[in-house]
């Protein structure tokens, strides 16, 4: 059907500002289209685009997606975002213009034996916006996305807030593959965003949680978030712990997760080494009959992160270090690559 005044907000114009990659350290503000809400599509103003690791590895070139091919420059960047829904598309239903959303990032192919059983983690011909493929990123004014990739934003949800879901969902997923139930004694490694977020739930879930995390203002926002054991990675008793998430992709870190885990435990891989980690204690594994897990993302767990963050159970806005508006975007890349820096999230604002 045409769109009509009820699933379209007034037009945007022609042209919007996006924020570009053409290199390591080069940043640019493009002028380019404004996307259209296709059949199944939303359209979005976007709100905010947080910053992680992945995008730090595209900003100074290191990152692994780059090396491999999957990813190469010029593009826009982002994959973790929120904002308000501007235009609907075409036989898409349960959304209206202004809702508040946020979503995943994965575009399967919709045609292979995995689509075909929902299991989309799986679509061999699967991109990510902003990290694999030629689709370009959030960082723009303007977003089209596929409607059945979004969620509703609860009130009690805010948009700030909401920019830090997508990561956050893979460590719902993380807790919910260690089956971690109230008397577990579970370790998180790291405490940057998915670290937090994990050991939230875990304790949500009525685990006893320690932190470990070797900075110092990093294991203080743990503390700030009520998890009352935290400490250095070198102080992490071994062969205790009933699950361990290891949660920052450190090499240390990785080599560190199967010497705590107690005979029989579960060990998520939770955050992803940017690139090949030796002298990983496999041994400790196998003797100790540990079940490991490497967790990709989050699809499948955003409504449950939903009702723990609108709850209160998950706290996310003390995980925010700085909000830089996009004419900025730069500051937003330094500041991500201070690796001192006391709270891990860095969030670029475009409204």
């Amino acid at each position: 059907m045409t769109a009509t005044t009820e699933n379209r907000a007034a037009a945007p114009a022609a042209t919007m500002t996006a924020l570009v990659l053409e290199g390591p350290g080069r940043l640019v503000h493009a002028e380019l289209p404004v996307p259209r809400a296709a059949a199944g599509q939303l359209l979005v103003a976007v709100r905010y685009v947080g910053l992680c690791g992945t995008d730090l590895g595209f900003w100074d070139g290191s990152s692994n997606y780059l090396h491999d091919g999957d990813k190469s420059y010029p593009f826009v960047f982002g994959h973790e975002w929120s904002g308000r829904v501007v235009e609907v598309g075409e036989s898409v239903t349960g959304f209206a213009v202004g809702d508040r959303v946020a979503g995943h990032n994965f575009r399967p192919c919709g045609t292979c034996e995995s689509c075909a059983r929902g299991h989309i983690l799986y679509c061999p011909g699967r991109s990510e916006m902003g990290v694999i493929g030629a689709e370009q990123g959030a960082a723009a004014q303007y977003l089209a996305v596929p409607a059945d990739t979004v969620v509703t934003l609860p009130d009690s949800v805010s948009e700030r807030d909401a920019a830090l879901l997508e990561p956050c969902t893979a460590a719902m997923h993380a807790v919910d593959r260690l089956r971690v139930a109230r008397g577990d004694e579970v370790a998180v490694l790291g405490a940057g965003t998915l670290g937090i977020a994990a050991a939230q739930i875990a304790r949500a879930r009525g685990a006893a949680v320690s932190v470990y995390d070797p900075n110092h203002g990093a294991r203080a926002l743990a503390g700030e978030l009520g998890i009352t054991s935290v400490g250095s990675p070198d102080d992490a008793p071994h062969g205790r712990f009933d699950a361990v998430i290891e949660a920052s992709g450190a090499a240390s870190a990785v080599r560190l997760a199967p010497l705590l885990c107690a005979s029989g435990a579960r060990l998520a891989q939770l955050g992803t080494p940017h690139g090949p980690v030796d002298q990983v204690p496999v041994s400790s594994l196998v003797l100790g009959n540990v079940t490991l897990h490497a967790v990709l993302s989050g699809v499948g767990h955003w409504q449950d992160l939903l009702a723990a963050v609108g709850s209160g159970a998950v706290r996310l806005a003390p995980l925010i270090d700085t909000v830089v508006p996009f004419d900025e975007a730069v500051r937003a890349f330094e500041r991500l690559a201070d690796r001192g820096r006391p709270r891990p999230k860095v969030l670029i604002a475009f409204s």
